[in-house]
């Protein structure tokens, strides 16, 4: 089932990254755990079986030169698979604000942009198998921070409006998808290490705006060298139809329900149209179709009727209306074997032709909506307002998992982590090479999540005793004595001039885009970042994005 696998992460870093960056990175993991089912299962049928592990990547840079490191970025992803799907969930990304340290040369690209794409690739070409699809999703929703308390206060964090966030988050996706586009592009894959061995795998990307039409949603994507979208990499619609074992499942299967998740919160609430015993039978013992009734056959909600009216309704919530957008992301990678001479599905033609049938934030910036859910909800990343002192979720967890057995101790050492889950099971890939530097239980990684949102990132040096001891207290939980790895920038600037596209200048303050794209990955367009140190208190977890101080 598994592939070959590539460069580490730090090598693969060190490549992507322009060479005035030289950053610290601590890569923090869990074992795969017992989750709930992010689909919800067909009346009369149990949830598939599913696991998730949490990755988090905390990144530093030296702050006076002699080794004292802060914080400048942080990414978690969620992973969680099934018999046939893998799902790489990005469940929190926030930086605080300290990248200006750096210094960096007017006309660098974007470091942390480089770093998201990077680490993405890297987990999906780790978690890449050739028996079972593979998605990536995001939603992006802009906010003045997740995972950093007091960085807004940092008048160096300069964070993205709701437009050039979900811009910036396709420009993260777009070049991990022309990985897979087609076989010009093999190079590109050597580059950074991955090895095909005959197996390939078709990718595309799709983006949902609610509140937006085609032609609105269009003006999100990267543009080619053309300056056109890449019809065969970008649909401005969705993949739920595609990805679901059989596009004939209610509407409510075929929709992911993640922490924190708009959507997820939305779908919960139409789940109290269905009647009282089919709500019980959702949670009941499997039966068989044949004695359940046509309404409870259905599993069908009273209002919404089609993924797209789910949509056009979901531009109404307050979550993405009020002036607010909110982008709904998924880049899908489906091996050729799955199903023969790989046929990619019209998912436009479905969606026209349907068939009818983790991460809490610092506690100010959660939005009202989600304190309307009841208090033990599983789409709730952060505890319900009377009960925050109470609440054991982490701005690292998902929601709910079930526990991993705790190690066993030999004559008083503690069990590694790593050495309680088998490599490989049907349900989940769990390779060494893609674990953190260090792995601790979901336990565990919970307190240091909890740590992390109780410390304070407002000013310098606050923020790098804070830094400090977030990373001494993963160490202590691990039995680590240090952690942690030096990655410097390898990849040499050129003229601006040259490149794919003519019309790119220096004077536009873009950098060189063929050098970059030939490590897989794109530049941010200065237009993407305001210039303004904050903006109004914005709905979200999806990242901040801040400006560095190079002109940009």
């Amino acid at each position: 089932m598994a592939m070959d696998r590539g460069l580490t992460l730090e090598e693969r870093l060190a490549t992507a990254l322009p060479a005035e960056c030289r950053f610290i990175i601590h890569h923090l993991s869990t074992p795969p755990a017992q989750s709930p089912a992010i689909f919800a299962a067909p009346p009369g049928e149990q949830p598939d079986e599913t696991y998730c592990e949490s990755h988090f990547l905390s990144v530093s840079v030296d702050s006076d030169g002699n080794g004292t490191q802060l914080q400048v970025f942080a990414i978690e992803i969620l992973i969680y698979t099934t018999e046939y799907l893998t799902t790489l969930f990005v469940s929190k990304a926030d930086s605080t604000g300290y990248l200006h340290l750096l210094k960096l040369p007017k006309g660098t690209p974007s470091p942390l942009r480089i770093i998201s794409t990077t680490f993405l690739q890297y987990l999906i070409e780790e978690r890449r198998c050739s028996d079972r699809r593979l998605i990536l999703s995001l939603f992006a929703r802009a906010q003045n921070q997740y995972l950093f308390p007091g960085s807004v206060e940092n008048s160096h964090k300069h964070v993205l409006d709701d437009r050039g966030l979900i811009k910036w988050w396709c420009k993260v996706a777009d070049p991990i998808l022309g990985t897979y586009q087609n076989d010009s592009e093999v190079q590109i894959a050597k580059q950074h290490g991955i090895t095909r061995n005959g197996q390939e795998t078709k990718s595309h990307g799709f983006l949902r705006v609610p509140g937006c039409d085609t032609y609105e949603t269009r003006g999100f994507l990267p543009k080619s060298e053309w300056g056109r979208v890449d019809e065969d990499r970008w649909s401005t619609t969705d993949p739920l139809l595609e990805l679901g074992k059989s596009p004939n499942l209610p509407e409510r299967c075929l929709i992911p329900r993640f922490p924190d998740d708009p959507k997820a919160r939305f779908v919960e609430q139409l789940d109290d149209e269905l009647p009282d015993d089919e709500a019980e039978l959702s949670q009941s013992q499997p039966q068989t179709q044949e004695g359940l009734s046509k309404k409870q056959r259905s599993g069908q909600w009273r209002s919404v009727r089609s993924l797209e009216q789910f949509w056009e309704m979901m531009s109404f919530r307050q979550e993405c209306s009020s002036g607010r957008l909110v982008g709904f992301l998924w880049a899908t990678f489906q091996p050729a074997k799955l199903s023969g001479e790989y046929q990619p599905v019209d998912v436009e033609e479905l969606h026209r032709n349907p068939a009818q049938s983790a991460l809490p934030t610092p506690l100010d910036s959660q939005h009202l909506e989600a304190s309307r859910l009841p208090p033990q909800s599983q789409l709730r990343s952060s505890p319900a307002p009377e009960t925050h002192s109470k609440t054991k979720n982490s701005p690292m967890s998902p929601s709910k998992p079930s526990p991993t057995p705790t190690p066993v101790k030999a004559n008083g050492v503690r069990t590694p982590p790593e050495e309680t889950n088998p490599k490989e099971t049907k349900h989940y890939y769990w390779p060494k090479s893609s674990r953190g530097e260090l792995v601790l239980l979901q336990k565990e990684y919970q307190r240091a999540g909890n740590l992390l949102l109780r410390l304070d990132y407002a000013d310098q040096d606050i923020a790098t005793e804070s830094t400090q001891k977030w990373i001494n207290d993963v160490a202590k939980r691990a039995g680590a004595k240090t952690w942690g790895h030096t990655v410097v920038g390898s990849l040499a600037k050129v003229d601006a001039t040259v490149g794919t596209n003519p019309k790119k200048r220096a004077a536009d303050g873009d950098v060189a885009v063929a050098a970059v794209e030939a490590n897989g990955i794109n530049t941010l367009s200065t237009g993407l970042v305001r210039k303004k140190a904050k903006v109004a208190n914005h709905l979200g977890p999806m990242p901040t994005q801040e400006a560095e101080s190079n002109g940009k």
